[in-house]
């Protein structure tokens, strides 16, 4: 997987593509949820930088000739605590993880592959699981955890 500068917007944003493709995916209402919510200004990027960043990660993910579409966006454990490694600002690793929490929730419900990657990258900063009002954690809170689709 090519270097990206420590706390660089592209390190920040190849995390954020990783967790929109953890389901297979992305779709314009996840693109759209991560605008609203200030991505341009939290990330220093904006939506067409964003791509090319996902399509640059896409190319290292393929490279590997064995691997299909659907095991490439599967990301080891070990993967996205490297990828984690370059993020070692926790204002950026707030903004990071409350991107990847837009961006996962946005179309409705949150797919087993969204929150195994939201959680291994908190896991990895050593951040806790935000709760919401009530007490209930806002990963799984309110929308429906479901399996991801194939597309």
């Amino acid at each position: 997987m090519r270097h990206y500068r420590s706390n660089s917007p592209e390190a920040a944003a190849r995390i954020v593509a990783a967790c929109l493709l953890s389901d297979g995916h992305v779709g314009t209402d996840e693109l759209e949820a991560l605008e609203r919510c200030g991505m341009e200004a939290r990330l220093k990027m904006n939506r067409g930088q964003l791509l090319g960043v996902m399509q640059q990660m896409c190319e290292d993910l393929t490279s590997t000739a064995y691997l299909n579409w659907g095991d490439t966006c599967r990301l080891d454990p070990g993967v996205i605590l490297c990828l984690a490694q370059d993020i070692t600002d926790w204002r950026m690793r707030r903004e990071v993880l409350a991107l990847c929490n837009e961006g996962a929730h946005a179309d409705g419900h949150l797919s087993e592959g969204e929150a195994a990657f939201i959680e291994r990258l908190r896991a990895a900063w050593q951040m806790p699981e935000p709760h919401d009002i009530h007490g209930t954690p806002l990963a799984r809170g309110r929308l429906k955890l479901v399996p991801a689709q194939p597309r």
